[in-house]
């Protein structure tokens, strides 16, 4: 595995891998799951996570600080072999099902929007080849790729924002509460796995220079992808409509066929298509060495990277399965349900058997 001089990634590259985890969930099939409980107010699900993931997270945040360990060893060491086992079992299913789906889900939006008459087998065959080249170089090749390719893909972001913007109608947005703020509650808590990466990725927390600098790049990469999303969902009901846009799979995909830069530059989606997929190739290598991490550390194998490529392999066959991307909603749904409780709840628990060791420790001396 290929390493800088210290082995460490700093916080700009931290920032990247976090951007693109969790940022560029607003280019794929998340919006439609989010219209479905949120309707035109989907758009304040994100702000509602700050608090349901960000308040876990600074719990994690602790504890990272306190024992220096990344989320595994963590784990291990305040559960012990067994309870260690289980959860990070379970961690590792989550992702590696999340994963899978939202492979799926990518080719889909490919092979629908932009190459119907390629097979999906193929697509899906290339995408986790050029994924698995990237992810067995290494995690700081990764975070290097990740800053490259996200100063781009924000900017890009932010020219659709601008072009599309003669199409925008405010009205369209309201009620603003949509559905209830109830339901809305509701929704967001079900969901909050949309952004489980954050404590996911706190697996990587060992590979980080210092404790601050993981901690500054979780809370700007986590803030910026909250109000990216918000912004997008907002956009998408205020150029579609609604219900228009939760009939649309891929929203961010026919934003970009709205797109116009005058009468000479018209049809410019091939262009955010090709920046688009290099960021998702990168995103999805960061989920392959994650997941491949996640697998080493519950069985508590020291060296990780062969495991790379049999795993993509079984991703590659497992998402094949599915006959459809509509049947990988209601699993995708379920899925959100189960992990967002197991990821709240998490930090909660290991907080908790980390003061109850320390009370005990201080009572017996």
């Amino acid at each position: 595995m290929i390493k800088v001089a210290d082995g460490k990634i700093g916080t700009r590259e931290l920032t990247s891998i976090i951007l693109l985890s969790l940022g560029m969930k607003l280019s794929d099939a998340t919006p439609n799951q989010l219209y479905i409980g949120g309707e035109n107010a989907a758009w304040a699900m994100p702000f509602i996570f700050l608090i349901t993931i960000g308040g876990p997270f600074l719990l994690l945040l602790r504890l990272l600080k306190k024992h220096e360990k990344g989320l595994i060893e963590l784990i291990y060491h305040l559960n012990g072999k067994y309870l260690g086992l289980i959860i990070t079992s379970c961690l590792f299913i989550t992702l590696f099902i999340g994963v899978i789906i939202s492979s799926r889900s990518y080719i889909s939006i490919v092979n629908t929007v932009f190459f119907p008459e390629v097979p999906v087998p193929v697509l899906l065959f290339f995408f986790l080849f050029t994924t698995f080249l990237i992810a067995k170089r290494g995690l700081e090749v990764i975070s290097r790729a990740a800053w490259l390719i996200i100063p781009t893909i924000e900017f890009l972001f932010l020219i659709l924002v601008i072009s599309v913007w003669k199409e925008v109608s405010f009205l369209r947005i309201f009620p603003i509460a949509g559905p209830g703020l109830k339901q809305l509650a509701q929704t967001s808590i079900t969901h909050s796995a949309l952004f489980s990466e954050l404590i996911l990725l706190s697996a990587f927390f060992t590979f980080s220079r210092s404790y601050k600098s993981y901690r500054l790049a979780s809370m700007i990469g986590f803030i910026i992808s909250c109000i990216q999303l918000a912004l997008f969902l907002a956009l998408y009901v205020m150029v579609f409509d609604y219900p228009s846009t939760i009939k649309m799979a891929y929203p961010h995909q026919q934003l970009t066929r709205v797109a116009e830069f005058g009468e000479s530059l018209s049809h410019v989606e091939g262009v955010f298509f090709i920046f688009w997929m290099i960021g998702s190739i990168i995103r999805f290598s960061i989920y392959l060495y994650l997941v491949t991490f996640l697998f080493a550390g519950t069985i508590r194998l020291e060296k990780f990277e062969p495991l790379i490529m049999p795993i993509t392999g079984f991703i590659f066959i497992a998402a094949l399965l599915p006959d459809n991307v509509f049947v990988l909603i209601k699993y995708r749904e379920y899925l959100f349900i189960v992990s967002s409780f197991i990821l709240i709840l998490l930090p909660f628990l290991l907080s908790a058997i980390d003061w109850w060791k320390g009370r005990a420790k201080h009572e017996s001396t």
